[in-house]
């Protein structure tokens, strides 16, 4: 057994004191072994100075020291790659050694020179520096024995000398006991791994085990021995001799030690013929095992330990009345893949009452094999009783033809009507039970498949709490309302009448719960299923700004929050963009925030050119910016009226560039080009929208809204002779129905009268105010009525 590279750092300190950081096998941070070559590159520009320079060289072997225990780590785990490993192992063994070297010389120049001529000289610094790098290159020998040439034979014994050598050499200076130890441990794990070539180097590492062993139990090096002494005897082929020093694994043990320990036992085990030894051991076995019941990790290892020192494990522990054995055979037995050995000893552990879960794992093994009477006959006489195992059980009368139904593709209507009275059953025992939101929500689904939708929203509303339906309960509820809703305003709805202003509250408040519960529910679900929940996410949000949007008192901050980056987050649901553009930009056009809504309508308008079938979509936006502004204009309020005119036009630029790529579509959009010139016009870019009124009465000459729009820049310039013939086209092409019509009546008397002809001017008014008294609308009435008093009224009285 390799008993790993050990934490240690020798400090240089008065006295030729040295400190030690013991540690049995510890788990060191490996960076990897570019990271190993790039640390000694580092440390290799250093080597020159440390040769002379004690304070560096002492920086210079401490580093290479923790370095080794890094490549150790590495090492010890055999999955890196031989060449890259054998690269850095050189590089540190020619580090360390040439440290070592140098040093050495420096001490024994030093005792030289006083031998010759009684000279002062210091040797204690050389000596510390010497015996600072001797250690961790003695470890490093013994990792390359173990890891790096453990194939070649004769490598490997060559370095395990070297590695004994140097411990040797430490034992014989070092005054600190616990360093003699320490080197003492190395050495015997070296004389151990030698004793393959050589019997007799067991016996050497077995008295330097036990000179350590003799100091007590009390030294951080004792445990280390003794195991050491253990599996010294294992390799010697003496069990019954290992067993005696066989210890567990204490703290920090990875399991090892464990391992080590039980498989010594058994084969102490089965070593001895002597029946009352036999029993004895086998005790031991079955008490180390016991006391790591408990223990997942630990209870795994004595399973694998059973399994391994067991030749027929029913004949071994199957006769013994101990509940334990009874459940450590039937894990054995799963383990060992014979499953239906397995649910008979799981259940008869079970019997016992101490360990009920025998009875799950019993069933489930039962149910894999589809022995239903089994199964049935343990749930049956587990039902009978109280506590978690009954309600257990009835869960699993629920279950069991649950899953026997679907995987009859859910077709068999029998296994269905047993799962659902279960169900039923289950919630009437324990309707708040462990598992009684899995019952509701599978109740539910069920109610909801059948097209019940309230009935299933009021299942899935009573499933609270944080567990792994709750989340999905809540969006269910909420679009069982949803189609509640549909249905009931469906003209031929056959369905009981329903409360459709509680179902719709109802619905928003599930929405709204759905987003909330959201990020905890991502964050808790397992990779595979935070896809569902991020598109469970896009259906909530667009129900719900579906359904706000029909409120009385539309909340436009809920729908522009809820609606923000929409797109972006959710392209699964690409189909329903348009709806989700067209709410948020009303509502931040409607909160006023013009900016954010210039920036959405352009991003739209950018990513739909070439795009067709974009074009009703984009039209629509336009013409509803449009009307915002007209009423905002008539409302008196510049500000909206200004801004949605600039959305008409950055919405309706679209169009500018359809009939710039092909104008022989522009006489298909003169309505549309139309009032785009008009906003532009709005905004004062009068040479833009003239320019885009030419292209529409070249297209179309009759146009009503392109020869009003020339009209309305010509008179605004004074040209009163083209505003007249804008306006004359306007009073012969519009339907007497347009409001461009009584605006074209106006608009010619106005220029009528400022050409001089006011009697002309007036006697169009009274004709048109008496053969159309209303004149087309209330806003245009007052217009009328003023401009009338003006010219006609007002006028004769000067």
């Amino acid at each position: 057994m390799n008993c790993g590279y050990f934490s240690r750092r020798l400090m240089v300190a008065p006295a030729l004191l040295f400190t030690l950081a013991l540690a049995a096998a510890p788990a060191f941070a490996a960076h990897g072994l570019s990271d190993l070559d790039s640390q000694l590159s580092e440390v290799e520009g250093q080597m020159s100075a440390a040769e002379s320079n004690p304070s560096t060289a002492g920086e210079v072997i401490t580093k290479l020291d923790s370095l080794g225990a890094e490549f150790a780590s590495v090492a010890s785990a055999g999955k890196a790659d031989k060449a890259a490993l054998t690269s850095v192992y050189s590089r540190l063994n020619s580090m360390l050694t040439k440290m070592y070297e140098t040093w050495k010389k420096k001490q024994d120049d030093c005792i030289a020179q006083i031998s010759n001529n009684n000279a002062q000289c210091d040797y204690s610094t050389p000596e510390q520096l010497s015996l600072q790098a001797l250690y961790p290159l003695s470890w490093l020998h013994y990792q390359g024995a173990m890891d790096i040439y453990s194939d070649s034979a004769e490598q490997s014994k060559q370095l395990l000398n070297q590695a004994v050598e140097g411990f040797t050499a430490s034992t014989l200076v070092i005054p600190n006991q616990e360093l003699v130890r320490e080197n003492l441990l190395g050495r015997a794990y070296c004389e151990r791994e030698l004793g393959k070539l050589d019997k007799s180097e067991y016996d050497a590492a077995i008295a330097d085990f036990k000179t350590i062993m003799a100091d007590g139990p009390s030294t951080k090096q004792y445990n280390a021995a003794k195991l050491g002494m253990s599996t010294t005897y294992m390799k010697m082929g003496n069990p019954e001799e290992a067993q005696k020093y066989s210890v567990g694994g204490g703290p920090g043990d990875k399991g090892g030690g464990e391992m080590l320990h039980l498989q010594t036992l058994c084969e102490a085990e089965k070593a001895t013929s002597d029946p009352v030894k036999k029993a004895q051991y086998h005790k031991q076995i079955v008490d180390s095992m016991r006391e790591k019941e408990n223990d997942k990790a630990g209870f795994a290892i004595a399973v694998k330990a059973a399994s391994d020192c067991s030749r027929n494990p029913i004949a071994e522990f199957g006769g013994s009345a101990d509940p334990f054995e009874k459940w450590l055979l039937a894990n054995v037995l799963l383990g060992r893949k014979d499953k239906p050995n397995a649910a008979r000893y799981f259940a008869e552990a079970a019997q016992s009452g101490k360990y009920p879960k025998g009875y799950k794992y019993a069933a489930d093994i039962y149910l894999e094999q589809k022995r239903y009477d089994q199964v049935e006959s343990l749930l049956n006489s587990m039902t009978h009783g109280a506590g978690a195992d009954a309600q257990w059980a009835e869960y699993m009368k629920y279950s069991i033809p649950r899953s026997r139904w679907e995987q009859s593709g859910r077709n068999d209507a029998a296994l269905e009507d047993a799962w659902v009275k279960a169900a039923g059953d289950y919630l009437q025992k324990y309707p708040e039970g462990e598992y009684a939101a899995e019952t509701r929500f599978r109740l539910a689904e069920r109610l909801q498949a059948q097209k019940s939708y309230v009935e299933a929203a009021q299942m899935y509303s009573q499933i609270k709490g944080s567990n792994e339906y709750s989340f999905t309960a809540r969006y269910n509820s909420a679009e069982c309302d949803y189609r509640a809703l549909a249905a009931a305003g469906s003209k031929d709805n056959k369905g009981p009448a329903v409360n459709t202003a509680q179902l719709t509250s109802d619905a928003i408040a599930a929405l709204q719960e759905t987003l909330k519960m959201a990020p905890a529910a991502e964050q808790n679900s397992p990779a595979a299923g935070r896809k569902f929940i991020h598109d469970t996410v896009g259906r909530a949000t667009y129900m719900l700004a579906a359904l706000l949007e029909e409120q009385p008192n539309v909340d436009y901050a809920q729908i522009a929050s809820i609606l923000q980056g929409y797109e972006e987050k959710h392209p699964e649901m690409s189909s329903r963009f348009h709806d989700i553009a067209e709410w948020r930009i009303t509502a931040l056009d409607r909160l006023g925030k013009y900016d954010e809504v210039q920036a959405d309508v352009a991003t739209i308008v950018e990513r739909s050119k070439g795009k067709p079938e974009e074009s009703d979509f984009i039209k629509g936006l336009g013409h509803d910016f449009w009307r915002a502004a007209t009423e905002a204009q008539a409302a008196g309020n510049q500000q909206a009226y200004l801004a949605n005119a600039k959305l008409t036009s950055t919405a309706y630029a679209y169009f500018s560039d359809v009939v710039a790529a092909d104008p022989s579509r522009t006489k298909n959009l003169t309505g549309t080009l139309s009032i785009l010139g008009q906003a532009l016009q709005a905004q004062g870019d009068e040479a833009q929208a003239e320019q885009i009124y030419q292209q529409v009465v070249k297209a179309d000459a009759a146009s009503p809204d392109a020869n009003a729009g020339l009209a309305r820049i010509a008179q605004a310039k004074k040209d009163y002779k083209t505003a007249l013939t804008g306006w004359t086209t306007v009073e012969n092409t519009a339907a007497e129905s347009d409001i461009l019509w009584y605006e074209a009546k106006y608009n010619l008397a106005i220029v009528s009268a400022a050409e001089g002809n006011v009697g002309e001017a007036c006697q169009k008014l009274a004709q048109t105010r008496a053969e159309h008294p209303n004149l087309g609308s209330p806003e245009m009435k007052v217009k009328w009525n003023a401009l009338q008093r003006k010219l006609c009224l007002e006028h004769k009285t000067e």
